[in-house]
């Protein structure tokens, strides 16, 4: 994993981005899970499932390594949120075929998500976005990647189910900045988006 990013989004909150060229054998040696570990891979059914997950535990024990903080492991909540043990940290993980990233953040929920643009998101514009968001959006598949992308970093933010995209995560693109709002029954709030290009990529950050 040739580590691309590590850098400082605020005095919170510090994210990297590594390039993931492993196979699963090999990330299986730089990880050797533990027996917890072996019993979520037991239970993965798929080698390219395997491999992220190994790369991701891989990712946050080299955050943790570079932050000076002790790794005593990961748990979920019962949403699926995942924390680091023993350490008030928040953290974030997302992957794809080629990168990994990771952000942490000292006093605050962050949500992290990277994608790449491909025609084939226009064709679920209006079931994910609102008519002002997709109007915004005006057919570049370019920002709806990035909106997609803000979205999803907003749901892991949350970190609750039951959120369904169009009505409870919405975009306010005010004057070339993003402001996400997550407006559910018992909960809203707004956050700020942070969107880095990643080579053909788009990495987005709430917060």
């Amino acid at each position: 994993m040739a580590l691309l990013f590590n850098k400082i989004l605020s005095p919170e909150i510090h994210y990297m981005v590594w390039h993931l060229t492993e196979t699963t054998e090999e990330l299986w040696q730089m990880v050797n899970p533990d027996e917890a570990d072996l019993s979520i891979l037991e239970a993965i059914n798929h080698d390219a499932k395997k491999r992220e997950y190994l790369a991701g535990k891989n990712a946050i024990m080299k955050m943790c390594e570079s932050q000076g903080l002790p790794f005593l492991g990961i748990y979920k909540d019962e949403h699926g949120k995942p924390f680091l043990k023993d350490n008030p940290f928040e953290i974030s993980l997302t992957h794809t075929l080629e990168y990994i990233g990771v952000v942490f953040s000292k006093k605050c929920p962050v949500g992290i998500d990277i994608e790449k643009p491909r025609p084939q998101i226009m064709r679920i514009l209006k079931r994910l976005f609102s008519e002002a968001e997709v109007e915004e959006v005006n057919e570049n598949v370019d920002k709806a990647t990035i909106y997609w992308s803000a979205k999803e970093a907003l749901y892991k933010l949350y970190g609750k189910r039951k959120v369904d995209f169009k009505e409870n995560l919405f975009l306010e693109n005010i004057e070339g900045y993003i402001l996400g709002k997550i407006k559910m029954p018992d909960h809203e709030a707004e956050h700020h988006i942070f969107v880095e290009k990643l080579f053909d990529y788009f990495l987005v950050i709430a917060y």
